[in-house]
């Protein structure tokens, strides 16, 4: 709680107390000095009194004036004012002199009571005790002693409270400019640049911290500007940077699928489309083909032509078969070397020898290739074709050794043929 007190309240609350402390501590111990000062005044006052009676009185009593006492006591009741009560007693305790003040009602002859004293009557010469002497004073004079005191104490708290009171008026004024300059600063914000400070023209320590934020201030919009330049600069790279990286992973995923030399995609993918188009199929439960072709001694090009002229046939080939197939769904691959697989699905053995006569018519219509100014005889292609509606009891590599498998008869039954395996 007390942390959450701002440092104003703070200095006025312990400026308050120590005040408070110091005036009511030294208060304190002036107040009991003057009245135990007045109570020993007042004991060495009394038992100075008693002190000097009590020889005249043994004196008198030794000699036999009973009516000297009485006449001495009586002159000594008139001499003291502040005596209220003075009894005197033989050593039988018989009353020999009496006197009570009218205005007593109530005496307190107890030992220690700083307005009773008692003493015994010896006689000087003798040292033969004559009795005893009691004398009460008033205690009015110590009650005026503690009500002077009341009231200085509450004067010294009054003129204290005013002079604490013009103190706190004082620094609450000093330290408005302080508050001012705290809310501004915490409600500013650099976007905005809405601080509403002007410089101050004050030469203490409050108008130097105010004028030192205000140059703050100055060099934090500043450098905001500076910043929000070079953010906005740096999110139109970021942005450039994106766009570049997404081109080149779009490169790089076409390239991860892609073969180099005939643009089509490779064995790799392959692999991962035939289950996905396998998976697919079994759900929907149709058929699907599987096409694996083959050039037809593409070696003897190789060797007569070299592998410059093979390159170029191959992209030719890729070309045309790329060319032949129309659906989305069909896909073709280079599965190695010479041989091309294709994958279609929603697609029976019927479909599946179509494609392979419009593959097969498109090379057949290149006629003779040419490659750096080099013809090359016409070339045809032997094709294996296998169909199947996937179910859980087969599984999609069996689908492609179906297909090689045909391809296989096809070349061994003189090549340029369309093999189907039931």
């Amino acid at each position: 709680m007390i942390r959450s007190l701002s440092i104003e309240l703070k200095i006025i609350i312990g400026i308050i107390l120590f005040t408070i402390l110091i005036v009511s501590a030294e208060r304190y111990q002036l107040s009991d000095n003057i009245v135990n000062q007045f109570i020993k005044s007042k004991k060495s006052k009394n038992n100075l009194l008693i002190d000097t009676i009590s020889p005249i009185i043994a004196l008198n009593i030794s000699l036999g004036l009973e009516d000297a006492n009485e006449e001495y006591l009586n002159q000594i009741v008139k001499q003291n004012d502040d005596l209220e009560f003075l009894e005197l007693k033989n050593v039988n305790k018989d009353i020999i002199y009496t006197y009570i003040k009218e205005s007593t009602k109530h005496l307190k002859k107890e030992e220690g009571d700083t307005n009773f004293c008692s003493k015994n009557i010896i006689d000087p010469i003798s040292g033969e005790n004559f009795g005893f002497i009691d004398l009460y004073f008033s205690d009015k004079e110590l009650i005026e002693v503690h009500q002077k005191n009341t009231d200085t104490t509450i004067s010294i708290f009054l003129i204290t409270f005013i002079l604490l009171f013009l103190f706190i008026f004082l620094i609450k004024r000093e330290l408005k400019d302080l508050k001012v300059l705290s809310r501004d600063v915490l409600a500013y914000d650099p976007k905005l640049n809405n601080l509403s400070l002007r410089e101050s023209k004050r030469s203490d320590e409050i108008g130097v911290i105010h004028n030192a934020i205000m140059s703050m201030v100055e060099r934090i919009d500043l450098h905001s500007k500076d910043l929000d330049a070079i953010n906005h600069s740096l999110e139109d790279k970021v942005k450039e940077r994106t766009k570049e990286l997404e081109a080149v992973n779009e490169k790089l995923k076409a390239l991860s699928i892609t073969d180099a030399l005939t643009q089509l995609y490779n064995r790799r993918y392959f692999e991962q489309h035939l289950k996905d188009t396998w998976d697919m199929a079994q759900r929907k439960n149709v058929d699907m083909s599987i096409i694996m072709c083959d050039i037809d001694y593409f070696k003897h090009v190789n060797d007569t032509y070299g592998h410059a002229a093979g390159d170029i046939v191959l992209k030719i080939v890729a070309n045309v078969m790329k060319t032949s197939i129309k659906r989305s769904t069909d896909f073709v691959a280079r599965y190695g070397g010479e041989e091309f697989i294709i994958v279609l699905y929603d697609t029976n053995t019927n479909g599946a020898h179509e494609l392979c006569t419009t593959i097969q018519k498109g090379i057949k219509s290149l006629g003779n290739f040419e490659a750096h100014g080099i013809k090359i005889r016409p070339i045809t292609m032997s094709f294996g074709v296998s169909s199947i509606i996937p179910d859980t009891g087969n599984i999609p590599s069996n689908l492609v050794k179906s297909a090689d498998f045909a391809l296989y008869q096809a070349k061994q039954s003189g090549r340029d043929r369309i093999i189907i395996d039931d």
